[in-house]
């Protein structure tokens, strides 16, 4: 996020804040508080980690947009990067290897083979 948004203030762009969430229509995580179970809405999830970055980039004086989809995360940026027309995707990386990589796949791996523009991979330490 903080180096998509030292690119777009020093070009003038907006930055497009994407998150993915799970694309399973009766899906619902369940958290046990005291003996009552509450149901949370995962596109409320995700739309308030959007909120809570973007308030983050606005603060420094960067245009935001928020978009939260349902599906997979790497689909979901190449969708809403085609709808754009971005001129880049940036994504940061947790450096996956081996069996963790190949079991749980990689979203910069998939965006580096699909992605419909130029590509980013932020490294993160």
């Amino acid at each position: 996020m903080r180096r998509g948004a030292e690119v777009a203030r020093g070009s003038g762009a907006r930055v497009h804040l994407v998150t993915a969430y799970p694309d399973i229509p009766s899906y619902r995580e369940t958290i046990r508080s005291s003996a009552k179970a509450e149901a949370i809405d995962l596109r409320e999830v995700a739309e308030g980690v959007l909120a809570r970055a973007a308030r983050e980039l606005e603060a420094e004086g960067v245009e935001v947009e928020m978009h939260a989809r349902e599906g997979d995360p790497a689909d979901v940026i190449i969708r809403v990067a085609e709808e754009l027309g971005a001129e880049l995707i940036v994504v940061g990386s947790r450096g996956l290897t081996g069996l963790q990589r190949f079991l749980l796949g990689s979203v910069s791996s998939k965006l580096s083979q699909h992605a419909p523009t130029s590509l980013m991979v932020v490294r993160d330490d």
